[in-house]
């Protein structure tokens, strides 16, 4: 990846390169479209800041998914005093290569200044399908892994580590079971079942707790979660792409809907661009009922000040709108916008899949 620092080095324990593939368990509908990857999937991670008590989001989108291999775009935040809202975006490309998924032994849980856009030889946290398929057999596998350790970082808070450069700790991670873990699919919670594995791994007189939690899923089996010496990263969001409606809400006596797929950078109001698919159906169908003047809801979870979090909600309720106005020719006149803070949750914000899903943009149509 690029040059990164900082929060970057950690968020990146997000930004896994296959981290877009699964089956929804207990899924029902035979006909449901199953988490592939497939270009235009993106996967939104988060790690919490216990320091600052915030989420810090990495956004990937999948932009292609081929032979070759699978090619990512990673969008996330760095503090930045002298930014405009604090915080800087930082945005990479990973390539993952398609042998190196097969076969690899080897998994870099973050990437750090100056590295290269392919690791051959490794892979995300994701495992390889080998490793993978030692531990559903064998009920165990030999790893390797690619880490900024505690004891460099001086603490593995989100800003410590800055100049410490990577180990690579070995050993063995064990099967301890299947466990269920909820990511907002969608807009939905949903639980996938996960391969929980755990294991010490050590490099010199340095070792490391690690656990991943692998989607039990031998085509997809992607990192839901992990953990190393403390830290802990989760997917909390997956939007597919060329989802069949998902303003249907508008349409129906509730006048209202979520809206996935809008994505802010954390803490701050400017829209990724992996927001341009959501923003251009909305855009459609508002240009189809010209009729529609409607509310755009900004929310978001419990943490930080009451008063942060109503501006920063109506700060990003106008960034939506002012891209629907300035790039798609929507009136302005049509358009209302809100911020509730964290005043109207759907979710419990003890968890980080639960801000996440809290963290939303909901559109209201007065009917």
């Amino acid at each position: 990846m690029g040059a990164m620092s900082g929060v970057a080095r950690r968020l990146v324990l997000a930004s896994t390169i296959c981290s877009a593939g699964g089956v929804l368990a207990g899924q029902a509908p035979p006909t449901a479209r199953p988490l592939r990857l497939e270009p235009g999937l993106v996967v939104v991670s988060a790690i919490n800041d216990a320091v600052q008590q915030k989420d810090y989001e990495a956004v990937s989108t999948v932009e292609s998914a081929d032979a070759n291999g699978v090619r990512e775009t990673t969008d996330w935040a760095i503090p930045d005093r002298q930014a405009p809202e604090g915080v800087r975006r930082m945005s990479a490309q990973t390539m993952l290569r398609a042998d190196d998924s097969q076969h690899a032994r080897r998994l870099i849980i973050w990437h750090l200044s100056g590295d290269p856009e392919t690791f051959p030889g490794a892979t995300g946290p994701t495992p390889s399908a080998d490793v993978f398929n030692d531990i559903q057999t064998k009920g165990e596998a030999p790893i390797v892994v690619g880490a900024v350790s505690k004891a460099d970082g001086q603490g593995f808070g989100m800003l410590s580590g800055l100049f410490a450069g990577r180990k690579y700790f070995r050993g063995t991670v064990k099967k301890v079971g299947v466990e269920p873990v909820r990511v907002i699919v969608d807009g939905a919670p949903v639980s996938l079942n996960a391969v929980h594995v755990a294991g010490t791994l050590t490099v010199g007189s340095d070792s490391g707790e690690a656990a991943f939690w692998w989607l039990d899923d031998a085509a997809a089996r992607f990192a839901l979660k992990f953990s190393f010496q403390g830290s802990l990263s989760q997917i909390v969001r997956i939007d597919r792409p060329k989802l069949s409606d998902p303003l249907a809400g508008l349409s129906t006596p509730a006048c209202r809907s979520d809206v996935p797929g809008i994505y802010f950078l954390t803490d701050s109001s400017e829209l990724l661009p992996s927001s341009q698919p959501a923003i251009t159906r909305i855009a459609a169908l508002l240009g189809a009922h010209p009729d529609w003047t409607v509310t755009i809801e900004g929310h978001t979870d419990n943490t930080g000040a009451d008063a942060h979090n109503v501006d920063l909600s109506k700060r990003r309720a106008e960034s939506l709108k002012t891209e629907l106005t300035t790039k798609h020719g929507i009136a302005a006149s049509r358009l209302q916008t809100a911020g509730f803070g964290r005043t109207r949750p759907v979710d419990s914000n003890d968890t980080m899949d639960g801000r996440a899903h809290n963290r939303r943009v909901e559109i209201a149509r007065k009917c």
